[in-house]
């Protein structure tokens, strides 16, 4: 099997800080939708009924970027299903709201340096199996 790298490991913790904001990012973007109405008067010879909760659904449903958040969500979500307890009191730690470094996780998890980045190490290639990368 393929490890990751050291770069590729970055990119996949830079990843993982969107999705602390992933709710809000998420409800941002449905409001941003349903508050373009100009497209719905593209066009003529409409019967005049209009279908506001149908045209939501739609714009929902076929906007690119909210299924790629929805999708993220989703993913990371089923990844943390995956993760033993110690594994996500460390995802907590540092992709929660507590946002801590690696060192300071090692200082709360009383570990050693190495021993925290082998975790981090476990930990993000879990993700990447998860994501099709490994």
């Amino acid at each position: 099997m393929k490890k990751l790298n050291n770069r590729e490991l970055f990119n996949l913790d830079q990843e993982l800080f969107n999705f602390r904001g992933i709710d809000r990012a998420i409800w941002t973007r449905k409001a941003e939708l349903m508050a373009k109405n100009g497209d719905d008067l593209v066009g003529g010879g409409n019967s005049g009924i209009s279908k506001p909760t149908e045209n939501t659904v739609m714009k929902f449903a076929t906007d690119v970027t909210l299924k790629n958040l929805e999708l993220f969500k989703e993913t990371v979500e089923s990844f943390k299903k995956q993760l033993t307890g110690e594994q996500l009191d460390i995802f907590y730690l540092r992709w929660g709201q507590a946002n801590l470094d690696w060192e300071e996780i090692a200082e709360k998890q009383f570990v050693s340096n190495a021993t925290i980045y082998r975790k981090r190490a476990g930990i993000l290639e879990t993700y990447a199996r998860m994501k099709g990368v490994l």
